[in-house]
């Protein structure tokens, strides 16, 4: 009977062994199939940019092309917007900003101008879009802006912007 406990005793803390080593390596596997997907995705959107700079090139130029080179700027276009659609389809979206607001979570201010009519951190211009997982709102880029940012503190006041003597 010892023997049978002490058997089953052995096979029980090899089995939770086998539990654990199983379990980092499904972890280490997760860790590395979401590290190239990301990589993929930030391969995919370098690729959109790419896309939307030729696309803002041939719009300011298009009048003066001939046919051909039209088909071309629309066949761009086409691949482009099944790019996007692959985003999609993968829950992967471009985030929008109906706030027209900046915030640290969701974007990166590459440039400021100052606007004595607008709030500081109000959106100007995308410089690039920003990506996030619609399903579980994970950022995967965030997006590239210019805000507004008043130096003198005389554009609208933000609502969270308080003096000390507002404390008292």
């Amino acid at each position: 009977m010892k023997e049978e406990k002490a058997f089953l005793r052995e096979k029980f803390i090899a089995f939770q062994k086998e539990i654990a080593a199983l379990g980092h390596s499904l972890r280490q596997q997760e860790d590395a199939f979401q590290q190239r997907e990301s990589s993929l995705c930030m391969g995919i959107f370098e690729i959109l940019d790419a896309l939307e700079n030729i696309d803002e090139s041939v719009r300011a130029r298009e009048d003066e092309f001939d046919k051909a080179t039209r088909r071309l700027a629309k066949n761009i276009r086409s691949v482009h917007k099944k790019l996007i659609r692959l985003l999609k389809a993968n829950d992967i979206v471009m985030m929008e900003f109906p706030d027209n607001m900046a915030g640290m979570e969701s974007c990166k201010v590459v440039e400021t101008e100052e606007s004595n009519s607008l709030k500081d951190e109000t959106i100007l211009s995308v410089v690039k879009n920003g990506y996030i997982r619609k399903d579980n709102g994970k950022v995967l880029r965030k997006a590239e802006v210019i805000t507004v940012l008043n130096k003198s503190g005389e554009g609208v006041p933000r609502p969270l912007r308080e003096t000390f003597e507002d404390r008292k």
